[in-house]
């Protein structure tokens, strides 16, 4: 529960700063002129438009916040959709068929990190003697989870640093992508695919950045 906690409460953000600002442009309307813009108020641009700077940015930031936790329910919705029936995720989530594929993959990570979680409680609980096996790409769907990550750079990461293989381990890997998901919060898929890049190229020791096309 506690993404669509986060879903809840980005939205009620949004809103309570939408409503500032209404309130605010509302009151500067008493003065001439007040009577022929007041209907102006109702238009979201014209309501952004009388915001002051750290208003917007502040607006900015918790839309993103929104479209990031909305992403991630899409993400596991989509992927629970794709299991079930040949349904076209992309017409009832309104985004592109591509897109719908790129998160369907990010919802299938999220539900593998949630069974580990629970398998590594349920160890916990019992004290038992067991060793559970973490995917490398644990810390990638955490950060979605959080809101540190959204779905598109969450999947950009994963994809760029590639998969196990010669010096490039799993462990190696792991280290990676928590490295990544710490330096890289909120940020945007093209950000995080060349820095996913370069970090992989690192592992590799390669001598050269793996080429950005």
């Amino acid at each position: 529960m506690e993404l669509f906690s986060r879903l809840e409460n980005a939205a009620h953000k949004v809103s309570r700063v939408y409503a500032q600002a209404e309130t605010s442009a509302v009151a500067g309307l008493a003065g001439s002129g007040g009577v022929r813009r007041r209907a102006a108020v109702g238009s979201v641009s014209e309501l952004v438009q009388q915001m002051p700077d750290d208003a917007v940015n502040q607006l900015l930031w918790q839309a993103g916040q929104l479209r990031r936790a909305a992403d991630a329910v899409i993400a596991i919705a989509a992927a629970e959709t794709k299991g079930r029936s040949e349904t076209a995720a992309s017409a009832l989530a309104g985004v592109a068929r591509s897109d719908v594929e790129q998160l369907a993959c990010v919802g299938a990570m999220i539900e593998e990190s949630e069974r580990v979680i629970d398998a590594c409680g349920v160890v916990e609980a019992e004290a038992l003697d067991i060793v559970i096996d973490v995917p490398w790409w644990h810390s990638i769907s955490l950060a979605v989870i959080d809101g540190g990550l959204s779905p598109a750079s969450a999947a950009a990461m994963r994809e760029n640093l590639g998969e196990p293989g010669g010096v490039v381990t799993t462990q190696r890997l792991a280290q990676a992508a928590e490295e990544l998901t710490e330096q890289l919060v909120t940020a945007a898929p093209d950000a995080v695919a060349e820095a996913s890049r370069q970090k992989r190229a690192a592992l590799e020791g390669a001598t050269e950045l793996v080429s950005s096309e």
